[in-house]
Protein backbone atom coordinates (compact mmCIF):
# COMPACT_ATOMS: atom_id res chain seq x y z
CA UNK A 1 0.00 0.00 0.00
CA UNK A 2 2.65 2.69 0.53
CA UNK A 3 4.44 1.60 -2.47
CA UNK A 4 0.95 2.67 -4.26
CA UNK A 5 1.35 5.51 -2.09
CA UNK A 6 4.75 6.67 -3.42
CA UNK A 7 4.56 5.91 -6.73
CA UNK A 8 1.32 8.19 -6.86
CA UNK A 9 2.93 10.82 -5.33
CA UNK A 10 6.22 10.52 -7.47
CA UNK A 11 3.60 10.48 -10.74
CA UNK A 12 1.67 14.12 -9.36
CA UNK A 13 5.06 15.72 -8.38
CA UNK A 14 6.42 15.40 -12.25
CA UNK A 15 2.77 16.42 -13.55
CA UNK A 16 3.20 19.53 -11.19
CA UNK A 17 6.85 20.00 -12.32
CA UNK A 18 6.07 19.55 -16.17
CA UNK A 19 3.49 21.86 -15.86
CA UNK A 20 5.48 24.73 -14.15
CA UNK A 21 8.02 24.30 -17.25
CA UNK A 22 5.50 24.73 -19.50
CA UNK A 23 4.47 27.50 -17.56
CA UNK A 24 5.63 30.68 -20.28
CA UNK A 25 4.63 34.30 -19.89
CA UNK A 26 4.56 35.92 -23.40
CA UNK A 27 5.71 39.69 -23.63
CA UNK A 28 4.29 42.45 -25.20
CA UNK A 29 5.97 43.63 -28.36
CA UNK A 30 8.24 46.72 -27.74
CA UNK A 31 7.52 47.46 -31.83
CA UNK A 32 3.69 46.79 -32.12
CA UNK A 33 2.69 46.08 -36.03
CA UNK A 34 0.09 48.12 -37.45
CA UNK A 35 -1.71 48.42 -40.99
CA UNK A 36 -4.29 50.75 -41.96
CA UNK A 37 -6.08 51.76 -45.15
CA UNK A 38 -7.53 54.82 -46.32
CA UNK A 39 -9.68 55.97 -49.03
CA UNK A 40 -8.18 58.87 -50.49
CA UNK A 41 -9.91 60.94 -53.61
CA UNK A 42 -10.81 57.82 -55.90
CA UNK A 43 -8.25 55.71 -54.81
CA UNK A 44 -7.55 53.32 -51.61
CA UNK A 45 -3.75 53.48 -49.79
CA UNK A 46 -2.66 50.89 -47.52
CA UNK A 47 0.64 51.69 -45.63
CA UNK A 48 2.06 48.41 -43.34
CA UNK A 49 4.50 49.52 -40.71
CA UNK A 50 5.76 48.55 -37.03
CA UNK A 51 5.26 51.20 -34.26
CA UNK A 52 8.78 51.73 -32.16
CA UNK A 53 7.96 52.97 -28.51
CA UNK A 54 10.44 55.51 -27.33
CA UNK A 55 10.40 54.14 -23.73
CA UNK A 56 12.23 57.42 -22.60
CA UNK A 57 15.04 57.26 -25.00
CA UNK A 58 16.21 60.21 -26.70
CA UNK A 59 14.81 59.54 -30.00
CA UNK A 60 16.05 61.71 -33.35
CA UNK A 61 19.70 61.73 -33.00
CA UNK A 62 20.51 58.76 -30.95
CA UNK A 63 18.11 56.35 -31.45
CA UNK A 64 17.22 56.98 -34.97
CA UNK A 65 21.08 58.53 -35.76
CA UNK A 66 20.78 61.46 -38.41
CA UNK A 67 22.31 61.09 -41.66
CA UNK A 68 22.25 57.42 -41.64
CA UNK A 69 18.83 55.14 -43.82
CA UNK A 70 16.48 54.01 -41.89
CA UNK A 71 13.45 51.61 -41.96
CA UNK A 72 10.98 54.40 -40.85
CA UNK A 73 9.66 52.27 -38.20
CA UNK A 74 10.86 48.67 -37.13
CA UNK A 75 10.99 45.31 -37.61
CA UNK A 76 10.18 44.69 -41.73
CA UNK A 77 10.59 47.70 -43.70
CA UNK A 78 7.17 50.18 -44.15
CA UNK A 79 5.41 49.33 -47.21
CA UNK A 80 2.76 51.21 -49.23
CA UNK A 81 0.11 50.13 -51.70
CA UNK A 82 -1.74 52.07 -53.70
CA UNK A 83 -4.29 50.72 -56.37
CA UNK A 84 -4.30 53.97 -58.69
CA UNK A 85 -1.26 56.43 -59.31
CA UNK A 86 -0.91 59.13 -57.04
CA UNK A 87 1.19 61.97 -56.58
CA UNK A 88 3.89 61.11 -53.74
CA UNK A 89 5.49 64.08 -52.68
CA UNK A 90 5.74 65.96 -55.83
CA UNK A 91 6.21 62.88 -58.51
CA UNK A 92 3.78 60.48 -59.50
CA UNK A 93 4.13 57.39 -58.25
CA UNK A 94 2.09 54.20 -60.56
CA UNK A 95 -0.13 51.84 -59.24
CA UNK A 96 1.75 49.02 -56.86
CA UNK A 97 3.24 48.74 -53.52
CA UNK A 98 6.10 50.05 -52.46
CA UNK A 99 8.63 50.03 -49.47
CA UNK A 100 9.68 53.80 -47.79
CA UNK A 101 12.98 54.34 -46.32
CA UNK A 102 13.85 57.79 -44.83
CA UNK A 103 17.13 59.66 -43.99
CA UNK A 104 16.47 62.20 -40.87
CA UNK A 105 18.43 65.00 -40.52
CA UNK A 106 17.91 68.18 -38.05
CA UNK A 107 16.07 70.24 -40.78
CA UNK A 108 14.67 67.87 -43.03
CA UNK A 109 14.37 64.62 -44.37
CA UNK A 110 14.88 62.30 -47.14
CA UNK A 111 12.30 60.44 -47.87
CA UNK A 112 13.19 57.37 -50.49
CA UNK A 113 10.45 55.04 -52.27
CA UNK A 114 11.81 51.62 -53.44
CA UNK A 115 10.68 48.42 -55.01
CA UNK A 116 11.78 46.28 -52.72
CA UNK A 117 8.92 44.92 -50.12
CA UNK A 118 10.13 42.13 -48.68
CA UNK A 119 13.28 43.48 -46.36
CA UNK A 120 13.59 43.32 -42.53
CA UNK A 121 14.95 46.59 -41.69
CA UNK A 122 17.29 47.72 -44.08
CA UNK A 123 19.43 45.00 -44.60
CA UNK A 124 19.66 44.14 -48.36
CA UNK A 125 18.55 47.68 -49.15
CA UNK A 126 19.27 48.24 -52.83
CA UNK A 127 19.38 52.19 -53.72
CA UNK A 128 19.52 51.32 -57.08
CA UNK A 129 15.67 49.65 -56.73
CA UNK A 130 15.04 53.00 -55.57
CA UNK A 131 11.81 54.74 -57.69
CA UNK A 132 12.92 58.56 -56.52
CA UNK A 133 13.89 61.08 -53.57
CA UNK A 134 12.74 64.14 -52.08
CA UNK A 135 13.77 66.17 -49.27
CA UNK A 136 10.83 67.47 -46.74
CA UNK A 137 11.24 69.83 -44.25
CA UNK A 138 11.02 68.66 -39.83
CA UNK A 139 7.91 70.44 -38.31
CA UNK A 140 8.37 70.49 -34.01
CA UNK A 141 4.54 69.78 -32.27
CA UNK A 142 4.18 70.16 -29.20
CA UNK A 143 2.64 67.13 -27.91
CA UNK A 144 4.48 64.07 -27.59
CA UNK A 145 4.27 60.85 -29.03
CA UNK A 146 5.38 58.03 -27.47
CA UNK A 147 4.56 55.12 -30.12
CA UNK A 148 5.91 56.03 -33.55
CA UNK A 149 3.04 56.79 -36.29
CA UNK A 150 2.31 57.15 -39.52
CA UNK A 151 -0.93 58.14 -40.62
CA UNK A 152 -3.24 60.10 -43.80
CA UNK A 153 -4.38 62.85 -42.52
CA UNK A 154 -5.98 66.45 -43.88
CA UNK A 155 -7.97 65.19 -46.71
CA UNK A 156 -9.84 67.65 -48.72
CA UNK A 157 -12.39 67.64 -51.31
CA UNK A 158 -9.96 67.15 -54.01
CA UNK A 159 -8.26 64.12 -53.01
CA UNK A 160 -5.38 65.44 -51.39
CA UNK A 161 -3.65 64.98 -48.60
CA UNK A 162 -0.65 64.47 -46.16
CA UNK A 163 1.09 61.12 -44.98
CA UNK A 164 2.37 62.35 -41.79
CA UNK A 165 5.19 60.43 -39.70
CA UNK A 166 5.26 61.23 -36.51
CA UNK A 167 7.29 60.65 -33.35
CA UNK A 168 8.44 61.65 -30.21
CA UNK A 169 8.30 65.70 -30.76
CA UNK A 170 8.48 65.72 -34.65
CA UNK A 171 6.81 65.20 -37.46
CA UNK A 172 7.46 65.47 -41.47
CA UNK A 173 4.22 65.55 -44.02
CA UNK A 174 4.39 64.08 -47.11
CA UNK A 175 1.93 65.54 -49.87
CA UNK A 176 -0.72 62.90 -51.58
CA UNK A 177 -3.01 63.72 -54.22
CA UNK A 178 -5.11 61.11 -55.69
CA UNK A 179 -6.47 61.41 -59.58
CA UNK A 180 -9.62 62.28 -58.48
CA UNK A 181 -9.76 66.07 -58.97
CA UNK A 182 -8.03 65.35 -62.58
CA UNK A 183 -10.46 62.65 -63.32
CA UNK A 184 -13.44 65.09 -62.08
CA UNK A 185 -12.54 68.15 -63.90
CA UNK A 186 -12.03 66.52 -67.09
CA UNK A 187 -15.68 64.85 -66.81
CA UNK A 188 -17.04 68.39 -66.33
CA UNK A 189 -14.92 69.48 -69.52
CA UNK A 190 -15.81 67.89 -71.55
CA UNK A 191 -19.44 67.09 -70.81
CA UNK A 192 -20.54 70.39 -69.74
CA UNK A 193 -18.13 73.01 -71.22
CA UNK A 194 -17.40 71.99 -74.78
CA UNK A 195 -20.64 69.56 -75.45
CA UNK A 196 -23.05 71.70 -73.71
CA UNK A 197 -24.83 68.82 -72.02
CA UNK A 198 -27.69 69.50 -70.63
CA UNK A 199 -28.45 66.98 -67.70
CA UNK A 200 -29.90 68.80 -64.66
CA UNK A 201 -27.99 66.03 -62.00
CA UNK A 202 -25.08 66.41 -64.27
CA UNK A 203 -24.88 70.20 -63.99
CA UNK A 204 -26.01 70.11 -60.59
CA UNK A 205 -23.07 67.60 -59.61
CA UNK A 206 -20.81 70.03 -61.33
CA UNK A 207 -21.80 73.11 -59.34
CA UNK A 208 -21.42 71.06 -56.14
CA UNK A 209 -18.44 70.38 -56.71
CA UNK A 210 -16.97 73.47 -57.65
CA UNK A 211 -18.43 75.22 -54.36
CA UNK A 212 -17.15 71.90 -52.47
CA UNK A 213 -13.36 72.49 -54.02
CA UNK A 214 -13.83 76.73 -53.52
CA UNK A 215 -13.63 76.89 -57.10
CA UNK A 216 -15.02 79.83 -59.45
CA UNK A 217 -18.53 80.02 -57.17
CA UNK A 218 -20.33 82.23 -60.06
CA UNK A 219 -19.95 79.88 -62.66
CA UNK A 220 -21.61 77.13 -60.60
CA UNK A 221 -24.46 79.47 -59.81
CA UNK A 222 -24.86 79.65 -63.56
CA UNK A 223 -25.15 75.60 -63.74
CA UNK A 224 -27.15 76.07 -61.19
CA UNK A 225 -29.54 78.31 -62.71
CA UNK A 226 -30.09 75.98 -65.39
CA UNK A 227 -30.69 73.15 -63.80
CA UNK A 228 -33.52 74.72 -61.93
CA UNK A 229 -34.91 75.46 -65.84
CA UNK A 230 -34.90 71.80 -67.07
CA UNK A 231 -36.20 70.07 -63.64
CA UNK A 232 -37.67 73.48 -61.54
CA UNK A 233 -38.98 71.27 -58.73
CA UNK A 234 -36.06 69.28 -57.57
CA UNK A 235 -35.00 71.06 -54.04
CA UNK A 236 -31.55 70.31 -53.81
CA UNK A 237 -30.84 72.93 -56.82
CA UNK A 238 -32.05 76.28 -55.83
CA UNK A 239 -30.70 75.38 -52.18
CA UNK A 240 -27.58 74.65 -52.86
CA UNK A 241 -27.52 77.98 -55.02
CA UNK A 242 -29.07 79.72 -51.98
CA UNK A 243 -25.93 78.79 -49.93
CA UNK A 244 -23.30 79.85 -52.67
CA UNK A 245 -24.82 83.16 -52.85
CA UNK A 246 -24.80 83.38 -49.28
CA UNK A 247 -21.12 83.02 -49.25
CA UNK A 248 -20.56 85.57 -51.85
CA UNK A 249 -22.50 87.68 -49.70
CA UNK A 250 -25.25 88.12 -52.56
CA UNK A 251 -28.44 88.40 -50.37
CA UNK A 252 -30.80 89.39 -52.78
CA UNK A 253 -29.92 86.35 -54.97
CA UNK A 254 -29.65 84.16 -51.60
CA UNK A 255 -33.44 85.21 -50.64
CA UNK A 256 -34.41 84.26 -53.88
CA UNK A 257 -33.19 80.45 -53.94
CA UNK A 258 -33.93 80.53 -50.28
CA UNK A 259 -37.70 81.61 -51.21
CA UNK A 260 -37.67 78.94 -54.27
CA UNK A 261 -36.65 76.02 -52.55
CA UNK A 262 -38.66 76.84 -49.48
CA UNK A 263 -41.95 76.12 -51.64
CA UNK A 264 -40.49 73.35 -53.04
CA UNK A 265 -40.13 72.01 -49.09
CA UNK A 266 -43.50 73.36 -47.90
CA UNK A 267 -45.15 71.32 -51.31
CA UNK A 268 -43.02 68.47 -50.32
CA UNK A 269 -43.35 68.66 -46.97
CA UNK A 270 -39.82 67.96 -46.27
CA UNK A 271 -37.95 68.76 -42.67
CA UNK A 272 -35.43 71.28 -44.34
CA UNK A 273 -38.61 73.77 -44.22
CA UNK A 274 -38.19 74.97 -41.30
CA UNK A 275 -34.51 75.37 -41.11
CA UNK A 276 -34.95 77.54 -44.40
CA UNK A 277 -37.42 79.44 -42.89
CA UNK A 278 -34.97 80.82 -40.21
CA UNK A 279 -32.10 81.08 -42.99
CA UNK A 280 -34.55 83.99 -45.16
CA UNK A 281 -34.95 85.71 -41.60
CA UNK A 282 -31.32 85.67 -41.62
CA UNK A 283 -30.55 87.05 -44.81
CA UNK A 284 -33.45 89.76 -44.64
CA UNK A 285 -31.73 91.14 -41.55
CA UNK A 286 -27.74 90.67 -43.67
CA UNK A 287 -29.39 92.89 -46.37
CA UNK A 288 -30.87 95.41 -44.36
CA UNK A 289 -27.37 96.19 -42.28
Amino acid sequence: MKKVILIHFFILQALVISAQEKVQIKLTSASPSASFEQELGSTMIKVSYSRPLARGRKIFGEVVPFEKLWRTGASDCTTITTNEDIVFGNTTLKMGSYSIFTIPSKKEWTVIVNTDTTLHGETGYDAKKDIFRFTVPVESIPNFYETFTIEINDINSKGEGFLKIIWENSMVKIPLKSKADETILAVIDKNIIKEKNLDANLLFQAANYYYSTNRDSKQAIVWLLEAEKLDPKNFYYPNLRQKIATDLKDYPNAIEAAKKALSIAELKKMKSAEALKKQILELELLLKK
